[in-house]
């Protein structure tokens, strides 16, 4: 079952359950969420949860874009690591509960994807005998394959104040060749995570401490459509599932290598694969290469592609193609996609072709730095020169250095940092004493006018320059 059949499958699903379909809400989330980026199917919904607002429906069912920024290091390194990702999710607000979302999943999963009951295991909050007794008699999963977890693995919350609850995840049994038995507390390879049920009752604050009951019980569920898919495609991981094998095959096609015949370039191709899909996604929603929050998440994930692209040999730009493949695959799912094309590809490209000239350069010092290192460790005033002279960020100096078998003096980088910055900030005090001449200045040049909002481009001349 292909990608989109499992997308439309789930909502049409939901749909004739009294479900309204909603569509996916942005990768930008609201500033009241306190989040950086969405995160999850429900971001959207926190309102109805809380209480602050009416929903529209008592029932939903999305397919959410999502994205999770503390992955990015082990892309490529593993299997199934993804920092871009589809949630399935059905919602309730204040309708039915855990009796009816534990059935309708069990439904879905057994009927509508045709996956055999008897591969099913459950997991269930520790104290939450309710939803044991569901899973075994009201759905018929034997108690034997319901595992009861902590806090830690079976409460779930957005990592920021607000809705919060017990959870029950379901599993499937993917076989003997994946690992050994025992269910998920043995093995999470073998038994694989596709649903995490969340029973939505509690609000909590920053630090996951219940603030009081929520106004109703709520149901809230995130199925990863990567992980479906994996399990109906009947592959390994995810970056063999169709849509991310066809971004891997873009990869390939550009690099002339071949995913599974070296381990070091399937890393590179993987993250080429990975965070080209992503970076198109973010793009899309507006989000722009920056030095900060959302901003450097993007300009990072731009410039590992880069340079993965950069250690396969691969002389010319590669995140056009990567968009192209990624508007083909998903754009029918998020027509945004299509829409904003020519932006994504103008925006992905003008930052790779900056971030090019840089990493050339940048790489021949690594390695002359990289060959300078004692034992095992590499200089810390190596790797600050590489970040502040040649724009390597310091995560991927450290990746850099793990392929070479070494570590970085991140505490002697650290002080060269924390050096630059004081010098930055009395540099910045000194130029005050000279406000003086910039007043002068500014009111000779006379008003400048913003005209982003209306054009790209715009003629302009230097009207005065202050040092």
């Amino acid at each position: 079952m292909e990608s989109d059949r499992i997308r439309e499958t789930f909502l049409r699903f939901f749909a004739e359950r009294g479900h309204r379909r909603v569509p996916s809400s942005s990768l930008i989330p609201p500033p009241e969420s306190g989040l950086l980026l969405t995160n999850a199917g429900m971001n959207q919904f926190i309102p109805y949860f809380l209480g602050q607002a009416q929903p529209p429906s008592p029932r939903a069912t999305s397919v959410q874009k999502c994205f999770r920024a503390n992955d990015i290091e082990n892309v490529g390194h593993t299997a199934r690591h993804l920092t871009f990702f589809e949630m399935l999710g059905n919602f309730s607000f204040g309708d039915y509960f855990k009796a009816d979302a534990a059935k309708l999943a069990f439904e879905l999963i057994t009927e509508g994807y045709g996956i055999d009951g008897d591969l099913l295991w459950v997991t269930v909050y520790e104290t939450d005998d309710e939803a044991a007794d569901i899973w075994a008699d009201l759905v018929g999963i034997p108690r034997e394959r319901a595992v009861r977890r902590g806090k830690d693995d079976n409460y779930w919350w957005t990592h920021a104040a607000g809705p919060a609850g017990p959870s029950s995840e379901i599993f499937v049994d993917r076989g003997a060749r994946y690992g050994p038995d025992g269910g998920p507390a043995v093995d999470e390879e073998r038994f694989m995570e596709i649903w995490n049920l969340v029973f939505m009752q509690e609000e909590v604050d920053a630090e996951a401490n219940v603030v009081r009951p929520l106004p109703a019980k709520n149901i809230d569920t995130g199925a990863g459509l990567e992980r479906v898919a994996v399990v109906l495609q009947g592959v390994d991981n995810a970056f063999e599932t169709d849509g991310l094998r066809s971004l891997l095959e873009v990869a390939e096609s550009l690099s002339g290598s071949r995913h599974g015949e070296d381990e070091r370039r399937d890393v590179s191709l993987k993250v080429m694969a990975e965070h080209g899909r992503a970076t198109s996604m973010l793009i899309a929603d507006g989000v722009q290469p920056s030095n900060e929050g959302r901003g450097y998440v993007l300009r990072r994930m731009l410039r590992r592609v880069a340079t993965h692209a950069q250690r396969l040999g691969v002389e010319r730009p590669v995140m056009v193609p990567l968009v192209e493949r990624t508007v083909e695959l998903m754009g029918g799912a998020y027509p945004e996609l299509v829409e904003n094309r020519d932006y994504v590809l103008q925006v992905a490209s003008s930052e790779e072709e900056r971030f090019r000239g840089t990493l050339r350069q940048g790489l021949v010092l690594f390695e002359e730095a990289a060959s300078r290192a004692g034992g095992t460790l590499m200089s810390g005033d190596d790797a600050f020169a590489l970040h502040d002279t040649h724009g390597l960020n310091v995560e991927l100096i450290e990746e850099l250095a793990e392929d070479r078998g070494l570590s970085v003096d991140l505490h002697r980088f650290e002080e060269l940092m924390a050096e630059q910055r004081r010098r930055a900030k009395e540099s910045v005090h000194k130029g005050a004493v000279s406000g003086d001449v910039v007043d002068e200045v500014a009111a000779r040049v006379g008003r400048t006018e913003f005209v982003g909002y209306e054009r790209l481009e715009q003629d302009t001349a230097i009207g005065g320059l202050v040092v």
